[in-house]
């Protein structure tokens, strides 16, 4: 199989654990592109997020990102499809987040904000250090997040907890799920918990760029490991699950790709191109 289109996560799967973009890699998806496949990138990061490194490679033009929230045709300046969820549902999940000693940030107009309760506290909010590192990076830090998101809009794109217990992530997808069905939830990181619209899913996202291309699902392919890759990877022609994935995502997929560490992202586009 060589796919026509690529779809493909950052942390923990393209990125090493230390958030790089190897030579390797990198070299691996230029010979896709120059191959004659669409190459994207599908993570649930803002754009600003992406490392500079990916965002120099010409041939990336579009980008899924926030999971699903948004996909954006970098060339023509363009958003091609978005789903987000309304404040009104918005407000008692920050609530929720709160009730159970996690972090709360959220995403809106494409900014990440977080409140300095918490941005000030990410080493007991965050353990993990290269998770801690990238929300030192991408969070803007406001003294009153609902204010903020209140003056922002009417809706946001996701919203993410942190947590320092983790045995209560369990509690929170539970609930989450029993009393929000608008919504859907996927872990990323260490410790995290990301909700997003129903709507807005990488899987979602390629069909929407299936359409867009006038390609059919069966000529994709999507590498990933977290459980917010599981649509994607279900729905590409070749789903690809990292040896490190989690087993969500491993048993979803179509085949098992070394882990992130060992450049398994290159080694399959090896194969191909």
């Amino acid at each position: 199989m060589v796919p026509k289109l690529i779809l493909t996560d950052l942390d923990g799967t393209l990125l090493t654990h230390d958030k790089r973009l190897t030579p390797r890699s990198r070299a691996a998806l230029e010979r896709a592109a120059a191959g004659g496949s669409q190459v994207v990138v599908a993570t649930g990061r803002l754009l600003a997020g992406v490392p500079q490194p990916l965002l120099e490679l010409p041939f990336l033009r579009y980008f899924v990102l926030m999971n699903g929230a948004k996909v954006y045709d970098r060339r023509e300046d363009k958003v091609l499809y978005r789903a987000e969820i309304p404040l009104e549902l918005a407000w008692p999940i920050f609530d929720l987040g709160e009730e159970l000693g996690a972090s709360v940030d959220c995403f809106q107009g494409d900014r990440a904000l977080m409140e300095g309760k918490y941005y000030d506290r990410m080493e007991y909010y965050i353990p993990d250090p290269a998770s801690r590192a990238l929300a030192r990076l991408t969070r803007t830090r406001v003294e009153d997040l609902r204010r903020e998101v209140a003056a922002g809009g009417e809706t946001v794109q996701k919203i993410q907890y942190y947590f320092p217990d983790l045995a209560l992530r369990p509690t929170a997808v539970e609930r989450l799920g029993r009393d929000f069905p608008q919504v859907v939830t996927s872990v990323s990181m260490p410790g995290n918990l990301e909700i997003n619209d129903s709507r807005a899913t990488k899987g979602h996202a390629l069909e929407a760029l299936c359409r867009r291309l006038g390609l059919d699902l069966s000529e994709a392919a999507a590498f990933g490991d977290g459980t917010n890759d599981l649509t994607m990877i279900r729905k590409a022609g070749m789903g690809v699950a990292m040896a490190n994935a989690a087993p969500e995502t491993l048993a979803a997929a179509d085949r098992v790709a070394p882990s992130n560490q060992e450049e398994g992202v290159a080694q399959v586009l090896e194969e191909w191109f």
